[in-house]
């Protein structure tokens, strides 16, 4: 949180808030589910980051994000920089095997460029193999992942995040989990 802290105060309310917005946090993503809410209040505006704001949200507290923006914007640091439009499904076929339905991928913005994707996939795959992810990893597979607490709220105890992706050579899936604290020592 310290090494956060002392980046976002170099690159400034300005610069924290446009990568907000560069990885969808407080935006609708327009996924296909009906209902999705909207959260743009419940990240700060570029004017509300004062120095205490802008220190805490540098690590995630006091900011809250949905899963989906969260999956989305974590699969554009995996897979090059690229933020895609998400979807919960890639077609439908019916039972004679016809596709009925196809979601393209499309992609919507830049988020990183591909060596700062590498890098950080990397440091990512450390996670799992020999850091904080451990756990996560699973024999025969190349996992990369990022774990992470989250404060209790009025409405939300305290508990444990971790994103991940598979393979690590070239990213085909993502995984976002929420485990509550008490649940288990052997997630």
């Amino acid at each position: 949180n310290s090494a956060m802290m002392q980046i976002v105060q170099k690159e400034g309310a300005a610069t924290f808030y446009r990568y907000e917005k560069v990885f969808g946090f407080g935006s609708k993503t327009y996924v296909d589910l009906p209902g999705e809410a909207d959260t743009s209040a419940l990240v700060y505006s570029e004017e509300g980051l004062n120095p205490m704001e802008l220190a805490t949200s540098s690590f995630g507290q006091g900011q809250n994000v949905s899963m989906i923006q969260l999956a989305a914007g974590f699969c554009s640091l995996v897979n090059g920089g690229d933020y895609y439009a998400p979807h919960i499904m890639k077609q439908i076929v019916n039972e004679d095997g016809a596709v009925i339905e196809n979601n393209e991928p499309t992609i919507l913005r830049k988020t990183v460029s591909e060596e700062t994707s590498n890098l950080l996939k990397e440091y990512m795959y450390q996670t799992v193999e020999a850091g904080t992810g451990k756990r996560a990893k699973v024999e025969g597979y190349s996992i990369g992942g990022k774990t992470g607490t989250a404060e209790q709220t009025a409405s939300r105890p305290n508990h444990a995040l971790f994103i991940c992706y598979a393979p690590y050579e070239n990213p085909e899936i993502a995984i976002a989990t929420r485990i509550p604290y008490g649940y288990s020592s052997d997630y």
